[in-house]
């Protein structure tokens, strides 16, 4: 494994944002721009990634560059994973693990329907197992740590759209991914938060077929500024309970 001077590491996690222009195209699931990681684990790991995604649909994707400049290390790492379009359309499901060798900066960028599921407490823990590799310069032991911990939480959900109508939800539909045509009707507290990522507000949504339901966003809300009570849009979310029907929302198609 090459090696290069120990890292003082400042973490920053993950934050849902809008798509703004970025230069650096990736090449590949393991993208290496520092000649940190053998050319051996390079291409296992990224056949790795790839045999991933075609079983989940989730992308990975690891990038390592040696400085972002002047550039705010959150703006940075969002263009590069929206430009690039990590994750899939809809549902929002890819990932970037993001080192800045003479930055001494580390990121894990979470696409906005993962964030249910590694949300911004998961990957700051994640980020934190890794710091001892990195400070040794054992790159490659720390992002297999991540990359364990972070195919392990994604694949425990199904990543495929289903079908069903929103008729005839059960119990057994519960984590399945639903798409619906539907608009606002009202925002409204939330009593309980459920999940870390959680916004303490609710959407209400009506759908085409008039089923009304419970519209859970997170607190970055960038997919829910677009549903709104004018128009209705598509909107790809995750039910988590039957009565009364709520889901997690994933994404938007505007």
């Amino acid at each position: 494994m090459k090696k290069i001077i120990s890292l003082s590491l400042i973490l920053i996690i993950l934050s849902c944002s809008e798509t703004v222009k970025n230069d650096i195209k990736i090449k590949n699931n393991v993208d290496d721009r520092v000649n940190i990681l053998s050319d051996d684990y390079i291409k296992k790991t990224g056949q790795k990634l790839s045999d991933f995604e075609k079983k989940t649909s989730v992308q990975i994707v690891v990038l390592f560059i040696d400085s972002i400049g002047k550039n705010d290390l959150d703006t940075f790492v969002n263009e590069i994973a929206n430009s690039n379009g990590i994750g899939q359309k809809h549902v929002n499901n890819g990932i970037l693990i993001f080192l800045s060798k003479d930055d001494k900066k580390i990121r894990i960028n979470v696409g906005c329907g993962l964030e249910w599921i590694i949300s911004d407490k998961i990957a700051g823990s994640i980020i934190q197992e890794m710091i001892p590799y990195l400070k040794n310069g054992n790159f490659e032991d720390a992002i297999d740590l991540a990359i364990n911990k972070i195919t392990t939480l994604s694949e425990s959900v199904s990543w495929k759209i289903s079908k069903k109508s929103l008729n005839k939800l059960n119990n057994s539909d519960i984590n399945s991914i639903f798409q619906f045509e539907g608009k606002k009707i009202k925002e409204e507290p939330v009593e309980n938060l459920e999940y870390d990522n959680q916004s303490n507000e609710f959407i209400t949504v009506k759908t085409k077929e008039g089923i009304s339901l419970n519209l859970l966003i997170t607190f970055y809300r960038y997919y829910s500024y677009f549903i709104n009570e004018k128009k209705d849009v598509i909107i790809t979310a995750r039910l988590t309970k039957v009565t009364p029907v709520t889901f997690q929302l994933l994404g938007v198609e505007r």
